[in-house]
């Protein structure tokens, strides 16, 4: 077998191990969270970014035990891919969703 064909089966498995592992995902949730989220709901979570002061009502605070009741993954995924009051719907795959539960998960759930 050409050693080419080698690299190219063990690049395939590495990307596939880097994309699936919880460290990447957390990455990837924090880069969409910074790109496309926190411009309303705040670097800290809190519902505060600079452009949450013309929403009403105000964006989610991720950081509120009240949050976190019922099936929060649930919730956040129907609020990107549907949108929700003044949110509009956001254009992501389902594992970009799940990057991004996994980061507000792990950075702001009290």
């Amino acid at each position: 077998m050409p050693k080419w064909i080698n690299w190219f089966i063990i690049t395939i498995f590495l990307g596939y191990a880097l994309a699936v592992s919880p460290v990447a995902a957390f990455a990837q949730g924090q880069q969409i969270f910074n790109d496309r989220c926190a411009m309303c709901h705040g670097q800290d979570g809190k519902g505060n970014g600079p452009a949450a002061a013309s929403f009403s009502p105000a964006p989610a605070d991720f950081t509120s035990p009240g949050f976190w009741q019922g099936n929060v993954g649930q919730k956040i995924t129907n609020t990107i891919e549907n949108g929700h009051g003044p949110m509009p719907a956001i254009s992501l795959s389902s594992n970009h969703i799940k990057a991004v539960i996994a980061y507000i998960t792990k950075s702001f759930k009290p």
